[in-house]
């Protein structure tokens, strides 16, 4: 009898998913591609809490921060969508609601010039009235809602996949951040050296992999009436659309190189750094010794401490 390996992984110690495990082995090869930053000589063992700092960036770009242009498309299908939904019944019932508050608000500005205190503050009772119904309406209508946005998602997606990683990835990373300080310290490592191996590691993957192996263990208690083949389909879609992930991979597949993945990757942190993972002090000081590393070399801090000692012409006051 051929057995599978078991789908419940064991996530190593220091990881808090296996989107960070997958991630920090991409970005753990493409540093390892790449020579050393001349900067970094002394100090070799600070590319661990730059491997770790670039992976968790990666992960909360694509996985926890979508785009604002996303947000906006999903935002411009909801009332159109419980308009066409509810016909004209939702629409009088918004208009009466909203034309209510406005009598409202309006006689109580009259009456206390806008200075009544919010205890004192009462909706008439047909106002409330209507915005109960108002509120049971659109959530009679919400899955109706959900598929537009899924839909306006997958229309976004399309024209803006989210595989790999694009040159203008971390163009509006945080001023302090590690990827922005590394731009500017070295920026001919970081664009023509380190960048550019991310990116081919990158061109196929996504962070979603790693939410999909996080989410089996409940995909398979959920597989009772259908499939677990279904379910990560029906999880797919959602993926798709909330993250442009378009799968691909088989998750058996998944879960034994994921093994192999994550097994390499803490050999990795233990060689450089040991106790990184394990260690929340040793973490904290490196990870600190990081950025005042950079920080000290980082020609915008040196620009404003400069101008800090600059006396003001208004010095003498």
């Amino acid at each position: 009898m051929i057995q599978s390996r078991p789908l419940h992984l064991t996530l190593p110690t220091g990881f808090d998913s296996w989107a960070q495990v997958l991630t920090d082995w991409r970005v753990s090869r493409a540093f390892d591609a790449s020579p050393l930053p001349g900067c970094w000589s002394g100090e070799p063992e600070l590319a661990v809490p730059f491997v770790s700092a670039v992976s968790r960036e990666i992960c909360a770009r694509q996985l926890r921060r979508p785009p604002v242009a996303l947000q906006v498309e999903r935002q411009r299908v909801v009332e159109s969508t419980y308009e066409r939904a509810g016909g004209p019944a939702y629409i009088e019932l918004r208009e009466a609601m909203e034309a209510g508050q406005r009598r409202c608000f309006a006689g109580i500005r009259a009456e206390h010039g806008g200075r009544l205190a919010a205890a004192d503050f009462r909706l008439p009772d047909e106002v409330v009235r209507l915005q109960a119904a108002f509120l049971t309406s659109r959530q009679r209508y919400a899955p109706a809602v959900e598929d537009a946005q899924r839909a306006a998602a997958r229309a976004y997606w399309k024209n803006c996949p989210r595989h790999g990683i694009a040159d203008h990835f971390f163009n509006d990373a945080t001023d302090d951040s590690i990827p922005a300080r590394m731009a500017r310290v070295d920026p001919a490592w970081w664009w023509r050296s380190f960048f550019a191996r991310l990116q081919a590691k990158s061109q196929r993957h996504h962070a979603a992999e790693g939410r999909l192996l996080d989410a089996l263990p409940s995909l398979r208690a959920q597989a009772k009436k259908t499939t677990l083949a279904a379910q990560i389909a029906c999880w797919s879609e959602t993926a798709a659309a909330d993250w442009g992930w378009r799968g691909g991979t088989h998750y058996r597949r998944l879960a034994d190189y994921a093994d192999r993945k994550a097994q390499s990757t803490v050999a990795w942190f233990e060689q450089r750094a040991p106790g990184y993972l394990g260690t929340s002090t040793i973490r904290r000081a490196l990870d600190t010794r990081l950025h005042l590393f950079l920080a000290a070399r980082d020609p915008h801090m040196q620009l404003l401490a400069a101008e800090r000692e600059r006396l003001s012409e208004h010095w003498r006051n």
